[in-house]
């Protein structure tokens, strides 16, 4: 069944209010979500009926399995899309929230998961709340390895980038090396020196230390 922007804003505002492991009241939702008590309990009395919440009169609403997986992967691409803009593009935490609403809803499931395997696969967003597993199954791709692995010569495409640093992350990203790209390894220079790098039409010069965190499959 499709479900609404407006249903799935709902059902991750109840996920975040049952932290506490008690039934969310519709006061809390009406004062999170800045709508009226009327307005909240229609909408939670409809999402009830269709499967997605226990709504108990006085009680409050609880998310059944099937209001859980929605909210998951909503919350999912939700802390995903923080990362990305902090640690990517460098906006701050608090920009990032109310930019990744306006972004979640639009971002399909496999976007969100070469936006997860660009950033090394982060298990928490920048406020350190847990980022939810993923529902989808990628296709098995071939195994990675770092492009100083290359002999001089050899083509690869970039996987993905393993660092946890988003200064370094944005450096690499801001150069070229972006998940997808062809590159070729020209030259090895000796004593620990640089690669040199062909990327496109362009030739880069890169450290061995930069570039190690960049994973290339064959």
């Amino acid at each position: 069944m499709k479900i609404s922007e407006n249903a799935e804003d709902y059902l991750a505002c109840i996920y975040d209010l049952s932290r506490k492991g008690t039934p969310v009241k519709t006061s809390e939702i009406s004062s999170r979500l800045n709508l009226s008590p009327a307005s909240v309990t229609e909408m939670t009395q409809r999402l009830a009926s269709e499967g997605y919440l226990n709504y108990e009169r006085y009680k409050g609403v609880t998310l059944t399995p099937a209001g859980t997986r929605v909210a998951e992967r909503i919350k999912r691409r939700h802390r995903l899309l923080e990362r990305f803009l902090v640690d990517v593009l460098g906006r701050s935490t608090e920009d990032s929230h109310e930019e990744a609403m306006r972004l979640e809803h639009n971002f399909s499931d496999e976007s969100v998961e070469i936006l997860s395997k660009i950033m090394n696969n982060p298990t928490v967003c920048p406020d350190g709340d847990p980022i939810p597993a993923p529902q989808i199954e990628m296709e098995d791709e071939p195994p990675s390895f770092p492009i100083t692995e290359l002999l001089e010569g050899e083509e690869a495409v970039i996987s993905h980038l393993i660092c946890d640093d988003p200064t370094k992350i944005r450096r690499l990203i801001g150069m070229g090396f972006v998940p997808g790209r062809k590159v070729m390894v020209e030259e090895h220079a000796p004593m620990g020196g640089p690669l040199l790098i062909r990327l496109n039409e362009m030739r880069v010069a890169l450290g061995r230390d930069f570039a190690a965190l960049i994973q290339v499959e064959k």
